[in-house]
C-alpha cells in the first residue's frame, strides 16, 4: 500500500473513503441496497408529483408515466440490476400519479 501513497503524492490526489456521485450514479455503493437507489426514486418522485397529474388527462397521465420512467429507469439500469423492493416503490408511484 505505501506505493499507493507515492502514486496519490507524484499525481498530488488524496484518497476517498466513501462513495461518491458521478454523472448522477454513486459511485463504490453496493447497488444490491435500497439506498443506492433512493436518488433515482426521489427523483421520478418529484417528476410524477401527485399533485401535477391531478389535472392532466388519463392518457396524457399514461405517456408521463411511460416517458419518465423509461428515461431515468434505463439510464440507472444499463449498469445495475435493481432489487425487487425498489421496483415496488416505482410501481407505487406509478399508480398514486395515475389515480390522480
Amino acid at each position: 500500500m505505501s506505493w499507493l501513497k507515492d502514486f496519490f503524492v507524484v499525481l498530488k490526489c488524496r484518497t476517498m473513503n466513501i462513495a461518491f456521485t458521478y454523472l448522477g450514479l454513486p459511485v463504490g455503493a453496493n447497488h444490491r441496497k435500497k439506498e443506492f437507489w433512493m436518488g433515482m426514486i426521489i427523483r421520478i418522485r418529484k417528476r410524477l408529483a401527485r399533485r401535477k397529474g391531478r389535472y392532466i388527462l388519463f392518457a396524457r397521465r399514461v405517456t408521463l408515466i411511460k416517458s419518465v420512467i423509461s428515461s431515468i429507469l434505463l439510464y440507472y439500469m444499463s449498469l445495475f440490476k435493481m432489487p425487487m423492493s425498489v421496483n415496488n416503490i416505482i410501481t407505487r408511484i406509478q399508480r398514486e400519479f395515475l389515480s390522480g
